[in-house]
């Protein structure tokens, strides 16, 4: 995750490296099936590389796990409820991403997560698979949603939402002078090259 926290760079690599063994895949093979490259994934479980969203759920996916089972610590026998987990921190303190709780069910993953943007921020998304949804939901402030392959741009303001597929990249702007706050409900199903 560009620029996340120690913790969650320890998390994944530990839970990718167990998950990878039990499954009795070699390296070269786990890459092969996410379409990453081995030397990113040998970098990746040795804690020396700092993975994009977009790559840490591609290994997931391979792996048949949800993004939140690798990023996270391993689940302990009597889990309360969830603590907020920051996945991404942006080049300024006030834009970052904390992943706030995940279910897993058969096929899918809904995920729940809490966005922050500095004034005049960005963040640009990779595609995920076909029949992966997003609902956005603005606390505070005004976003800019751009979504290329639909030539579409949508401006929301505090107390609006929209609900869009994420088989394609967008990007996120926070157009104001005060830091965006928004909230994003995403469900996650399977890549379909695995």
């Amino acid at each position: 995750m560009s620029n996340g926290s120690l913790e969650v760079m320890q998390n994944v690599s530990a839970n990718l490296r167990q998950a990878r063994q039990q499954q009795g895949y070699s390296q070269e093979r786990l890459a092969e099936r996410a379409g990453i490259s081995r030397r990113m994934l040998v970098n990746i479980e040795a804690g020396e590389s700092n993975a994009s969203i977009a790559t840490v759920d591609k290994l997931a996916s391979a792996l048949g796990l949800s993004f939140a089972e690798v990023v996270r610590p391993p689940p302990l026998a009597d889990k309360g409820p969830g603590l907020p987990l920051r996945i991404w921190q942006g080049e300024r303190a006030d834009s970052h991403a904390s992943l706030l709780e995940s279910l897993a069910m058969p096929g899918m993953t809904m995920e729940l997560w809490r966005w922050q943007l500095a004034a005049g921020d960005s963040y640009l998304a990779e595609a995920d698979a076909p029949g992966c949804q997003e609902l956005l939901y603005v606390l505070a402030g005004q976003l800019q949603l751009q979504l290329p392959l639909q030539q579409q741009t949508h401006v929301l303001q505090a107390g609006q939402s929209l609900a869009f597929a994420l088989d394609q990249p967008c990007s996120y702007h926070n157009l104001g002078a005060e830091p965006c706050t928004f909230t994003k409900s995403v469900l996650m199903v399977p890549h379909q090259d695995q």
